[in-house]
């Protein structure tokens, strides 16, 4: 299995314990199995140091991002809470495992920081869209300026993590894995 592969599968994996522990109302049990690829992930990549921070980095940009659209009223959580000013747990590990994909999958976003603007604006409105779907999330009555709220802050938010990882960019090995070797 290619590097790319094996990180998207982590990357869904992590997704899906997160998104459906929350909605099938378990969401601490998928906050704990949605670490399990962040772990494997940095345990598998040959900088490790590197993958963990960029995931921590990563996950305090998403809590942040996510705070202000909660505290603009944009977003309300019911699920997994520890308190309605934050975002909860599960979705700051979504973030982290987003770190995941930056050198992998979504390197091309990658010093392309209008593309990454673009990802994120379109992105994240149509991921909480399925996420309310899913009963995770209940956005504003006013939709679409929740809408536009959420893709001005992700159109902030994607390019500065991408940013984060880009100063990892040019290190040999960040966007490999110690196991499977190449053959």
């Amino acid at each position: 299995m290619s590097p790319q592969i094996l990180n998207y599968v982590l990357y869904q994996l992590g997704w899906f314990a997160c998104v459906l522990g929350a909605a099938w109302g378990h969401p601490w049990i998928g906050s704990a199995l949605g670490v399990v690829p962040i772990v494997v992930h940095v345990a598998l990549a040959e900088r490790r140091a590197d993958a963990l921070v960029l995931a921590l980095w990563t996950g305090a940009v998403g809590l942040a991002a996510d705070t202000l659209q909660i505290a603009l009223g944009t977003l309300r959580f019911d699920v997994g809470t520890i308190t309605a000013t934050l975002p909860p747990p599960w979705l700051v590990l979504i973030w982290a495992q987003f770190a995941m994909t930056f050198h992998f999958g979504l390197r091309w976003l990658q010093l392309r920081p209008l593309r990454a603007a673009l990802f994120g604006a379109l992105g994240g409105p149509l991921a909480f869209l399925a996420g309310e779907r899913l009963g995770v999330v209940t956005l504003h009555p006013a939709l679409w300026p929740s809408l536009v709220g959420l893709a001005i802050v992700w159109a902030a938010a994607i390019p500065a993590a991408v940013a984060l990882a880009e100063r990892q960019r040019d290190r040999p090995g960040i966007a490999a894995y110690r196991w499977p070797a190449p053959r």
